[in-house]
């Protein structure tokens, strides 16, 4: 599988960081771990993320990575998200080798392989380029989730079939859980919902209600790991920086009279995911037929899989109301990556199902051995056919905003503190910059295109904040009012204080595109 993934891994080697939350949480997160060599707590809560009192179980990955290499590797959360996305290819095979009736020991050989990679890869409903190739959790998250709920499934098949070992699948799953509890503060709902999904398809599955006693003996097994890594975790927030994190508004501040547009939004983005919304709805189908008759393995896996689509989503929308801002609640802020946190769990449904259904009903007529040369040649060049769109990073305004970082960071005094002004575009520019010189606290504040741009407003803002610095990515009259300085408006600057004005330190051609 490695082999078969090899053009995708060297192609992600190359990479470097250049997306939003890379640079609000993630990196900095990992950064942290990298300098100090432990976790935040009070006496040092300043990471430079986001939000500090985030888990910091996939940090930890660039952290271990780093410390193996003696420098800092950025690019680690990326190639780990490629060599989970490749393990998870290893689920695929057994579940397809499960489906046809083939679960014996034999090797799987080249043509499976590059079956499960496909499956993971190209084949994958919810594979995103600047999610999968990034810093981001997120495809930790859903082989968690993927594997935890193959588990589950595994856990009620076994006890359906008075098989041994049920406790061992028990306390895999609670393992897997305690990766998931770790990973990102909202993963907690995705480990209770887990839980109520493989129970409440246990109960309403006749054979296993009829064994009632293993599916709750099992179940301490499931739910004991995860809570005692998260309950220690919630322990050192409370006691040593509390507040750190994305918490509720009060219910007066709820916005219940949005739900329909909400709800009309979340519909209109899921739709535009016509894949993925097919195969969840199929699992949805399947699952309500097996609530009146649970007729078997295919069933169970719907089940799991539908009602976590559905609790899931529904969790989102109480999200919405209640903890986003009305803009964001209004669009449905990152909707499809919040349920790319199901991908992988609909990927294993579907590999159980499509390989059962070629089983009892015949698959194409094509020799196997073709369709098996297929998949090997298609995982091999897909990573190069594709290398345009997954390089993304190669883009020139990420890049300018880098090497302006980078150059600032040796230009600066050790203890300066500057101010970003980027008008005419994102706060991502100012993000980059805080990244890139290093330092969390350095970065006193930033104007971009969602802020008020006054001249009034701007001469304020710096009189008050007092930086030793600007670095100016963009202009607009009323910026050129508020330094006293004629800038060109296609070059990047760093300024100085000095006596009562601004002076140019450094200066940089914007990219041409």
């Amino acid at each position: 599988m490695v082999v078969l993934g090899a053009p995708m891994l060297l192609l992600v080697s190359a990479m470097m960081a250049s997306q939003w939350d890379e640079f609000s949480h993630w990196l900095p997160s990992a950064r942290y771990l990298y300098v100090t060599d432990g976790f935040p707590d009070g006496r040092d809560p300043v990471t430079g993320a986001s939000f500090p009192a985030y888990p910091y179980g996939w940090p930890l990955a660039t952290y271990f990575a780093s410390r193996l290499s003696g420098r800092f590797v950025e690019i680690a959360g990326a190639l780990t998200n490629v060599l989970i996305l490749l393990t998870f290819g290893l689920v695929v095979i057994r579940l397809v080798r499960f489906g046809l009736g083939r679960d014996d020991a034999s090797p799987s050989g080249w043509a499976l392989c590059a079956v499960g990679g496909l499956a993971v890869t190209l084949l994958n409903p919810t594979f995103v380029q600047k999610v999968v190739l990034t810093s981001y959790a997120d495809v930790a998250t859903a082989a968690a989730v993927g594997i935890g709920g193959v588990l589950g499934w595994r856990l009620l098949c076994s006890i359906a079939d008075e098989d041994e070992g049920t406790r061992n699948l028990a306390a895999q799953f609670g393992l897997v859980m305690m990766l998931l509890v770790n990973l990102k503060q909202a993963t907690f709902v995705l480990l209770v919902l887990l839980v109520l999904a493989v129970v409440s398809t246990g109960i309403v599955d006749r054979r296993v209600r009829r064994r009632w006693p293993k599916l709750l003996s099992a179940t301490p097994w499931m739910i004991m790991p995860p809570l005692v890594l998260y309950g220690i975790w919630r322990y050192h927030v409370a006691t040593e920086f509390p507040g750190s994190e994305l918490s509720l508004r009060p219910l007066s501040e709820w916005f219940i009279g949005l739900i329909p547009e909400i709800i009309a939004k979340m519909g209109a983005v899921l739709a535009k995911k016509g894949g993925y919304l097919a195969l969840m709805l199929v699992a949805v189908a399947l699952g309500v037929r097996a609530v009146f008759r649970m007729r078997g393995p295919v069933d169970r896996i719907a089940a799991i899989t539908g009602a976590m689509f559905l609790a899931y989503n529904a969790f989102l929308l109480l999200m919405y109301v209640a903890a986003f801002g009305r803009a964001d609640a209004l669009r449905a802020a990152s909707l499809w990556r919040y349920n790319m946190h199901l991908g992988l769990l609909g990927v294993a449904f579907a590999a159980y199902g499509i390989a059962v259904a070629w089983r009892h009903f015949g698959g194409i007529r094509i020799p196997p051995s073709l369709l098996g040369r297929l998949a090997i040649v298609l995982m091999v060049i897909a990573p190069l056919a594709f290398a345009g769109k997954m390089r993304f990073d190669r883009d020139a305004g990420y890049r300018h905003y880098r090497m302006v970082g980078s150059e600032s960071a040796r230009l600066l005094s050790p203890a300066a503190r500057f101010f970003v002004f980027d008008p005419a575009g994102s706060d991502e520019s100012a993000l980059i910059v805080r990244y890139e010189v290093g330092r969390a606290d350095a970065l006193l504040g930033y104007v971009s295109v969602y802020h008020d741009t006054r001249t009034s407003t701007l001469t304020a803002m710096l009189r008050k904040k007092s930086p030793d610095n600007l670095i100016v990515f963009s202009t607009t009259p009323e910026v050129l009012a508020a330094v006293g300085l004629a800038l060109d408006a296609n070059r990047s600057y760093l300024l100085a204080a000095a006596e009562q004005r601004w002076r140019i330190v450094h200066t940089w051609p914007h990219p041409d595109n």
